[in-house]
């Protein structure tokens, strides 16, 4: 892998590192107006259990600013100054807190001209509105949470220094051969490796969603989605480990890891990320794999072997065609059929179909730009979970493969 590569690679890894960051900040931003709320909810309950709402207010931080209001709008109580106020009726957090039960707005204050945050509540015949300035807000409470940036950072520091560990062997490799061929493979392996290293973002993004879609989270629910997030950015480092060995499996196969895996979801998940390539070619997917059927295998590698035969088949089958995929369970063993009905392959290629880098020549040239390593892919995947895998003819025309995976 040349340093130019490896720059490449490591400007993507900043890119996706930044747009964590910028995730996380914006998450985080709202989730302490959940907090503040929740803080300003204490105190209003503290002012809606009290008959002296002066006393009350005394117990209260002095930078928290106490307003009783009717459901009409009159001001019965303001700690302001000890002045009473024109109508409130007006006010978003009054009219959201007479629409339902509380409300909450951020906004200038008409009398003091601060940057509040206000929080509404309505207990029986009576509205208790508490606020603060929000500027005060943000540097008590609304810092960052460095603990996760700091984590973000290392995670980068750590996908840069395993690209360039995998660009140095590269290169070490490279030097010790002197013929074109060899030099021609490195550079397919290197392309090949920075398209894997595309893919896990896709599944990443899902974790980060949830947490921002969530802000009023509690506090260990928060802990456990930032933790998800934290374990599945580390799936992208865990890629790039995965596809530099998928060609050294004989030599470190426990450096992969297993576990129990349902095959349906794993397949649909697959299906799901070319759905856009298979509705442009007019393609029908029939997967027929059943919602029990598991497996103990390595996650990435079976993903893998899934996503380059639906790839394969998009790319080379042709618009129109179906692919199928079923599997039944015997003695033990997963015995997988998948197939597509397009134009399949000649005797004279089906037998190298599985060789590293071997692409059968095409007279329409865009077609034969993938790297060469898909069914290879494939077949090191399947030798990996100690299956078998054969490829044939689809009559009356199509490509099939047959494989077996042990289900333990």
């Amino acid at each position: 892998m040349s340093k130019r590569l490896w720059i490449w690679i490591t400007v993507i890894l900043a890119v996706f590192a930044l747009a964590i960051t910028a995730l996380e900040l914006s998450s985080e931003l709202d989730y302490k107006k959940s907090i503040l709320s929740a803080r300003l909810e204490g105190y209003a309950d503290v002012v809606a259990r009290s008959q002296d709402y002066g006393g009350a207010v005394r117990l209260l931080p002095e930078d928290i600013r106490v307003s009783v209001v009717s459901p009409s709008g009159e001001v019965v109580y303001d700690s302001y100054e000890g002045e009473v106020l024109g109508s409130h009726l007006d006010r978003p957090e009054i009219q959201a807190c007479l629409s339902g039960s509380e409300g909450c707005s951020i906004r200038r204050s008409g009398t003091s001209g601060i940057e509040y945050i206000y929080f509404a509540k309505r207990y029986g015949d009576v509205i208790v509105r508490t606020a603060m300035p929000f500027e005060l807000a943000q540097k008590r409470f609304m810092h960052p949470d460095w603990t996760l940036l700091i984590t973000i950072g290392l995670l980068f520091l750590l996908a840069a220094l395993l690209t360039r560990r995998l660009s140095l062997r590269a290169d070490a490799k490279a030097k010790e051969a002197a013929d074109e061929q060899l030099k021609t493979q490195k550079k397919r392996i290197t392309g090949n490796l920075a398209h894997e290293l595309r893919t896990p973002v896709t599944s990443i993004r899902g974790y980060l969603e949830t947490l921002v879609d969530n802000p009023q989270m509690d506090e260990v629910k928060k802990g456990q989605f930032i933790d998800r997030a934290y374990r599945q950015t580390l799936r992208l480092s865990d890629l790039i480990r995965d596809i530099s060995l998928i060609t050294k499996m004989e030599e470190a196969p426990q450096t992969l890891k297993k576990e129990h895996l349902g095959m349906r979801h794993l397949t649909c998940e697959v299906i799901e990320e070319f759905a856009g390539t298979i509705a442009a070619q007019g393609v029908k997917v029939e997967n027929t794999i059943a919602d029990d059927v598991c497996i103990l295998g390595n996650q990435s590698l079976l993903y893998a072997l899934l996503r380059n035969l639906v790839e394969n088949s998009l790319r080379y089958a042709g618009n129109g065609v179906t692919i199928h995929l079923e599997c039944s369970v015997y003695e033990g063993v997963a015995h997988f059929f998948y197939y597509d009905t397009g134009k399949g392959v000649s005797d004279e290629h089906l037998g190298k179909i599985f060789e590293r880098f071997y692409r059968i020549p095409e007279e329409d040239s865009h077609r034969s730009e993938g790297s060469g390593l898909g069914l290879s892919i494939v077949k090191n995947a399947v030798t990996f979970h100690k299956g078998t895998i054969s490829a044939h003819h689809l009559q009356p025309h199509g490509l099939a493969f047959r494989f077996t995976i042990p289900v333990e």
